[in-house]
């Protein structure tokens, strides 16, 4: 179904910016409205084709929004089939005996995993992305108030690092990690 409609929207974009370059040769007087089937379609741009002053420049405006929207919507699906392109999962091996694919899902949840295991890591959120020279992984820690941040950092990005090369065989490139304090609602800051 997503396919269809994809394929709907690029025709109906289509027509639309394909009516917008026609009304814009026939009120130009580049096409003679004679040239076009059907009485209903010669009739309305004939009538176009007669039109002078404002109601001239209201047609090239309606063909100029035609076009513009027809390209702005060309522009979305292609930018909606780029993102549906990227790849949900890795490839780990091909042999004689098959391929093995992980996902890149069952990645963030191996670094998430990991993360959460430094005792003042309270919550983790990790997204990996594929890059050339491996796997990013980056990862948006919620800290327990009065953790180091600096040792905890370096300990969750070395861990992570560790964990997803040994277990995936696969290179990770960076870790780069965003962290925020979070405390407990009767907790006061631990002072070193």
């Amino acid at each position: 179904m997503n396919v269809f409609n994809g394929f709907l929207v690029t025709m109906g974009s289509l027509a639309g910016i394909a009516g917008g370059v026609l009304i814009l040769l026939v009120v130009t007087e580049t096409v003679s409205p004679q040239v076009f089937p059907g009485d209903i379609l010669r009739q309305q741009f004939a009538s176009m084709a007669a039109h002078t002053g404002a109601a001239l420049w209201r047609d090239v405006g309606i063909a100029a929004a035609l076009i513009a929207a027809g390209l702005f919507v060309l522009f979305l699906e292609a930018r909606q089939l780029t993102r549906s392109a990227t790849p949900h999962m890795i490839l780990l091996s091909s042999d004689a005996e098959g391929v093995v694919r992980l996902s890149l899902d069952s990645v963030s949840e191996l670094a998430k995993r990991t993360g959460s295991g430094n005792h003042d890591v309270r919550n983790i959120r990790c997204r990996v992305r594929v890059t050339d020279s491996g796997l990013s992984i980056r990862c948006m820690i919620t800290l327990r108030m009065g953790a180091d941040v600096p040792e905890v950092s370096f300990d969750v990005q070395k861990n992570i690092r560790e964990v997803v090369e040994r277990l995936t065989s696969l290179t990770v490139s960076d870790v780069p990690v965003r962290v925020r304090y979070q405390a407990d609602r009767d907790q006061a800051p631990l002072v070193r």
